[in-house]
């Protein structure tokens, strides 16, 4: 079935009313309303049923889904049961409520599972809270909403909850407590109970306007002052109180924040100061400690090379001997590559058809023989180098030597 496939079917509100009474008679319907945006009809207890199996099977209600059932306490007048209908093809909701006969003694209603198989758990439930009996129903025992000796009715209106019982509900005004003769309970208030939510929402809000009185126009409130001893005011630049930042404090005390709150965040403000205090000083103690080995370091350098006869000129030769290399093998790399480049173009030469392939093989082998040759230039240049650095091992060892037998005499 496809969801709202009777959409422009389904009927009205005053459809559905005409066409119940039609079917169950107007003895059955009791009346009709639409409060809260959902069309009830209030049926007789004994048109409840056959309602409910109207709703389902009659094409053009098609209420085929059922929502929930619950109850409801009328007081004096005893309890009504409300069932939710919806159909899924036409997208209306239509609520059934019915007086349950039995008043509050015994109250009573026909139970509709045979029609609605989801309606079970519900009237058990409804059973449960407000001690409805559902006639012809499977099964309502056991409760499943509260434990098997329970006793009483919890969602009934004279329900007394043991908790309320032992100290007075501050709140709205509870059922009149009995005691074991039947008389009222008058309970007198005593200290410490709340005078009521209204009353005690109007102190705090006292209390909140005189500890954060409004920025443009501050509260002026006198605190008293023993004769016997009087508090210093702090002087200009003294903190009033240590372990705080008295700059945060004083700014928040003049946006109109409460003493305790401007306090706190005074106290978190100092303590991330002084955290951060701690890291600098840290920071400064490892970067002085690190010249420190820096300089040390230096120092042990220059004496070593000191007496091992080391001089700059020496490191100065080296170094421009390096540059030396390294230029001549760049030079010596380009060259290479324009020879490869060369090679390529006379290549692609032929093969655009641009010039004779004789001559492009030429200057091919002509490319590729500068290729060869720089390459071999670069080897030579490289075993030479390799050669002097051996020689120049050789000679600083013999100087080792020569310098270990003048101390050995």
């Amino acid at each position: 079935m496809t969801v709202l496939a009777r959409r422009d079917d389904a009927l009205s509100p005053e459809e559905t009313a005409e066409l119940l009474r039609e079917r169950l008679g107007d003895d059955a319907v009791v009346r009709t309303h639409a409060e809260y945006g959902t069309f009830t009809v209030e049926l007789e207890p004994a048109a409840w049923p056959e309602a409910a199996r109207l709703c389902r099977d009659e094409r053009v209600l098609a209420y085929d889904f059922f929502d929930c059932l619950f109850g409801i306490d009328a007081r004096n007048e005893g309890f009504d049961v409300v069932a939710v209908l919806y159909s899924t093809s036409t997208g209306n909701r239509l609520c059934l409520r019915t007086r349950c006969p039995g008043g509050r003694e015994e109250p009573t209603c026909p139970t509709i599972t045979d029609v609605y198989r989801g309606a079970d758990w519900h009237e058990r439930e409804t059973w449960d809270m407000f001690g409805i009996e559902f006639t012809d129903h499977p099964g309502l025992e056991p409760r499943i909403l509260t434990v098997e000796n329970f006793e009483g009715w919890p969602l009934r209106k004279d329900f007394h909850l043991a908790t309320r019982v032992a100290k007075p509900w501050p709140g709205v005004k509870e059922p009149a407590e009995l005691d074991e003769d039947g008389n009222v309970i008058e309970r007198v208030p005593r200290i410490g109970d709340a005078p009521g939510p209204f009353e005690l929402d109007k102190a705090m809000a006292e209390q909140a306007k005189l500890a954060n009185p409004a920025p443009d126009t501050p509260a002026e409130v006198e605190e008293p002052v023993h004769d016997s001893e009087e508090k210093p005011e702090p002087a200009a630049g003294e903190k009033a109180e240590t372990g705080i930042d008295q700059a945060t404090y004083d700014a928040l005390i003049a946006e109109g924040k409460s003493e305790r709150i401007a306090r706190s965040k005074a106290k978190a403000a100092f303590v991330k100061k002084q955290r951060q205090q701690a890291a600098d000083d840290a920071s400064d103690e490892v970067a002085e400690t690190e010249s420190g080995e820096a300089v040390a370091a230096d120092a042990e350098r220059a004496e070593a090379a000191e007496d091992s006869g080391q001089v700059l000129s020496g490191d100065v030769e080296q170094a421009a001997e390096e540059a030396e290399n390294q230029a001549t093998e760049v030079t010596e790399q380009a060259a290479e590559q324009a020879a490869y480049e060369e090679s390529q173009a006379a290549a692609e030469r032929v093969e655009t058809d641009e010039v004779d392939p004789d001559e492009a093989r030429s200057a091919s082998d002509k490319a590729e023989d500068k290729r060869k040759a720089a390459a071999e230039a670069r080897a030579r240049k490289a075993a030479e180098r390799a050669e002097a650095e051996e020689s120049d091992d050789t000679s600083d060892d013999g100087d080792s030597r020569d310098q270990g037998g003048e101390g050995d005499s």
